[in-house]
């Protein structure tokens, strides 16, 4: 049965925008928001391509137990709401609660579970109380099956990012997928940043630890050395699947969307 149309009535939500800090969510804003706006037109479309993704490159199945990292205002959750089964479950957290109330708001399926974790982070949560470098996902050690992450990686500093990756293996079952997206700095992205003269993707403050597309908004944009991300799911008892996808931002020639796609198991080492 086909579910009805959603996001109508969330004209009291609020969330960020690039210009100002924030608009009302309401059905006259179109603008894509960097997927996070549900009246986009490009809402909808998005999240079908990364179930696809998920579906060819993490062996995605409606049985699954899925968690997904950043859920944002339901992007996936809304591709995945007629794809899961009885048998399977969504849970998705993030750190604006305002993209958690819209989440609740929106799908009540029963095996679907959104959680709010009131992280400090000064372009989602800046009146956040709780450290990043030290977050535990609020769920059990080997709960899921799929781990999605879209969009989360480049707006973590590095500690952060392999804290994320630490806990990702952590919830993950054995032999359970990781997909997610990032902006890796590597011989392909590097020159093509380095001959940018203006935004996007110029990552104009650049250091050892990752690029930053702004001085004064540093989080808006991170590019991370993916050494360093490798090492990190090496760390953590995980191996990626090559190949890394490079993404459309950094004009590579084999991307399968936007940004960098990294497929990673979880190992029997661990």
């Amino acid at each position: 049965m086909k579910r009805p149309k959603r996001f109508k009535k969330l004209s009291d939500i609020t969330i960020p925008t690039e210009e100002d800090g924030s608009f009302k969510l309401d059905p006259s804003v179109k603008a894509p928001l960097g997927g996070l706006n549900p009246f986009s037109p490009h809402f909808e479309s998005v999240g079908q391509q990364f179930l696809q993704l998920a579906i060819n490159h993490a062996k995605l199945h409606p049985s699954h137990s899925v968690l997904d990292v950043g859920c944002g205002t339901g992007r996936i959750a809304a591709a995945l709401e007629d794809f899961m089964d009885d048998a399977g479950s969504y849970d998705g957290f993030d750190i604006n609660e305002h993209f958690i109330e819209c989440c609740k708001n929106n799908y009540s399926r029963d095996n679907f579970n959104f959680k709010w974790c009131n992280l400090q982070h000064d372009e989602y949560n800046p009146d956040g109380t709780d450290s990043t470098d030290e977050f535990t996902f609020p769920y059990e050690d080997g709960q899921f099956d799929v781990v999605l992450s879209i969009a989360v990686f480049n707006h973590l500093e590095i500690d952060w990012a392999r804290r994320y990756i630490n806990q990702i293996s952590r919830v993950l079952r054995r032999n359970g997928i990781f997909l997610g997206t990032f902006f890796l700095l590597n011989s392909i992205s590097m020159p093509f940043i380095l001959q940018k003269k203006d935004h996007p993707f110029m990552f104009e403050k650049r250091e050892r630890r990752g690029w930053y597309e702004y001085e004064d908004r540093p989080l808006f944009n991170v590019a991370l050395p993916e050494p360093d991300i490798r090492r990190a799911f090496i760390e953590n008892g995980m191996m990626i699947k090559e190949p890394i996808y490079y993404g459309q931002w950094c004009e590579s020639q084999n991307a399968i969307t936007g940004h960098d796609v990294v497929v990673a198991i979880k190992g029997y080492w661990k």
